[in-house]
């Protein structure tokens, strides 16, 4: 099989476990109001789901280029709609349906158009750092001023968390291209380097369970998983991008907007 391919189907699989994951733990914290045991046992349950997910996508970048897995990784909402509806019992509005449906065609476009193409070995590490400190200065100032409106708060730190998850699948890309040369993994301290960025979007995230509803914030999470890692993969590892796969980008932005506009339930 293509490794391309392989690399896409990985990537779906990783991604719809990972979307399940979040709603799953999103039950545990509701739960826990009524049933502390259970509700904890049940957040275990997907916070151990995607606490796997991460190798599952180091092995698909392993593959396939940063900024194919990236896209593909929204394919997932496709999973987390039918769990939140026959799962969580969650009404999801027109608004909701068109919004994620844009967002899953769009990373299907991005993916079936992606070319894989990048200049073997070539990574500038320190754009890198400086593409994740200016995206964590940003989110900052947005959660700052989201506190003004509470309503954004969940979104808004559900955004921020996914642009972590998408810089893991930039970092993970530096992992297993080994730079340095490492001997092992375990040795490479890029490794650790998106462990640790992992663990901050997993707290973030869970905190962001708290401010919103599930089937808001996991597509905020999806969008910002998605657009950070495509444009790191043509920025900082000089992956190609061709007219589909913008038209991706920019139908996943205009998903998330059609997505949250529309009355907001309880």
């Amino acid at each position: 099989m293509n490794e391309q391919i392989l690399s896409i189907i990985i990537t779906f699989i990783g991604s719809s476990i990972n979307s399940i994951s979040q709603a799953v733990q999103k039950i545990g914290l509701d739960t826990r109001r009524l049933n502390k045991n259970r509700g904890w046992a049940i957040w275990l349950l997907g916070s151990c789901l995607m606490a796997a997910t991460p190798f599952i996508f180091m092995y698909a970048t392993s593959l396939g280029g940063v900024s194919l897995v990236g896209a593909m990784s929204g394919t997932g909402l496709a999973a987390l709609i039918l769990f939140s509806h026959y799962v969580m019992k969650e009404e999801i509005t027109v608004n909701e349906l068109a919004g994620v449906i844009l967002i899953l065609g769009a990373s299907v476009l991005i993916g079936v158009f992606s070319r894989g193409e990048a200049i073997e070995s070539f990574i500038n590490l320190p754009l890198l750092f400086f593409y994740l400190a200016a995206a964590v200065i940003v989110y900052a100032v947005l959660i700052l001023i989201s506190f003004k409106a509470d309503k954004m708060t969940g979104i808004v730190l559900g955004g921020f968390a996914g642009s972590l998850a998408g810089f893991i699948t930039l970092f993970q890309k530096v992992t297993t291209s080994n730079p340095l040369n490492s001997p092992s993994v375990f040795s490479n301290p890029f490794l650790y380097v998106w462990i640790i960025i992992g663990a901050v979007a997993f707290i973030v995230l869970q905190f962001s369970y708290t401010k919103g509803r599930a089937i808001r914030i996991i597509p905020f999470f999806a969008a910002n998983s998605i657009v950070i890692p495509v444009i790191g993969g043509v920025v900082c590892f000089k992956e190609s991008l061709n007219f589909f796969q913008w038209l991706g980008i920019f139908l996943i932005i205009t998903g998330v907007y059609i997505k949250n506009t529309g009355k907001e339930r309880a």
